[in-house]
């Protein structure tokens, strides 16, 4: 008879055994608990999904230290865009400053079609590069990525969300396979654009606390 593909192998059974005894372990040091309660929490189902759904939270909060999110609750949307419109030629929305590297760098280049999407904006509140930045939210890069014309869309529609007082915020953006980083600065006779790429190890000091805005990550 054929073995269905939906039972663990007994590799995979073991190595689950091992990890769930692992945060066992670690549960009773973390909440100093004894076996007694340990064996009252495994008897119940229900109690212990909810163990699991609380360490999985305070794991996920954990590893986003650098950054805080600041529009909680709030709806933040960024239009349906063509993606035709690159910061090299938004001069109009960028007239303080429009930093040559954007055609220099090979980034005048249209980008896709993008739908309408709901943006988070955070805060950064540790001293970070962009690599432990943008990691430090979601390894996957390409779920933070925004185009050239959801950026220059979002500080159309969205100024008030941008850092002022002359600091930065930031935007990761990909073109050619490669990732840059976009900074946007707000000055009295108005926007300052900028791009670095995303290797640069700069270390963006939380004391200025400067912003990220990136895609709504869905939990």
């Amino acid at each position: 008879m054929e073995k269905s593909s939906q039972h663990p192998s007994f590799g995979q059974g073991l190595e689950l055994a091992i990890i769930i005894e692992k945060a066992i372990n670690n549960a009773v040091k973390k909440y100093n608990s004894n076996a007694q309660k340990v064996q009252e929490l495994i008897e119940k189902p229900g109690a212990i999904f909810k163990f699991f759904e609380e360490l999985l939270a305070d794991k996920i909060e954990t590893k986003s230290s650098i950054l805080k999110l600041i529009s909680g609750g709030e709806k933040i949307m960024i239009e349906v865009s063509d993606g035709k419109a690159t910061i090299a030629n938004a001069a109009n929305t960028f007239k303080s400053y429009l930093d040559s590297d954007f055609k220099d760098r090979g980034l005048d280049t249209p980008g896709l079609e993008t739908p309408e999407i709901l943006v988070d904006i955070h805060e950064i509140i540790e001293d970070a590069n962009f690599s432990q930045i943008f990691t430090g939210l979601n390894p996957d890069l390409d779920k933070l990525v925004l185009t050239q014309a959801q950026i220059i869309r979002f500080c159309e529609k969205h100024p008030t969300w941008l850092r002022q007082e002359e600091n930065a915020t930031l935007f990761l953006t990909k073109v050619n396979g490669e990732y840059f980083v976009v900074y946007v600065n707000v000055y009295s006779d108005g926007l300052s654009v900028a791009v670095d790429r995303f290797e640069d190890d700069y270390v963006w000091h939380a004391e200025y606390r400067h912003r990220l805005v990136a895609p709504q990550l869905i939990s």
